[in-house]
């Protein structure tokens, strides 16, 4: 089950890749891509490098942190064996990968010029 989680996982986490390549070719050089940095909106705007680094680099953390975690918590003799989440690896990166294309939406939408 813990393979599984992670393979889904990986995959959410080659797709954040995957936006933040398709972001570096469709956005012009001046826009601004959202952060998040909180659970309310984004609040944050970052240069369009910044930005595109940031989202597949907290796919990455996220990815590497909960990867150890449910490693360990997957051992045999783990007492808290029975009870873990192995869901959690790729429900938390499927949510940052919907969180990164809706930035780029938004990056799209501040960055247009005047119509005409």
């Amino acid at each position: 089950m813990i393979t599984v989680s992670l393979v889904v996982g990986a995959i959410a986490l080659a797709a954040m890749i995957a936006i933040a390549a398709y972001g570096w070719v469709t956005l012009p050089p001046d826009a601004r891509v959202p952060v998040h940095h909180g659970i309310r909106s984004y609040n944050n705007f970052l240069s369009k490098t910044a930005g595109l680094i940031i989202w597949p680099a907290l796919g990455v953390l996220i990815y590497a942190v909960l990867a150890v975690a449910s490693a360990g918590l997957f051992r045999p003799d783990h007492p808290a064996r029975a009870t873990a989440p192995v869901f959690v690896l790729p429900v938390v990166l499927v949510l940052a990968v919907a969180f990164e294309w809706g930035a780029i939406g938004a990056a799209r939408r501040n960055s247009a010029g005047p119509p005409g």
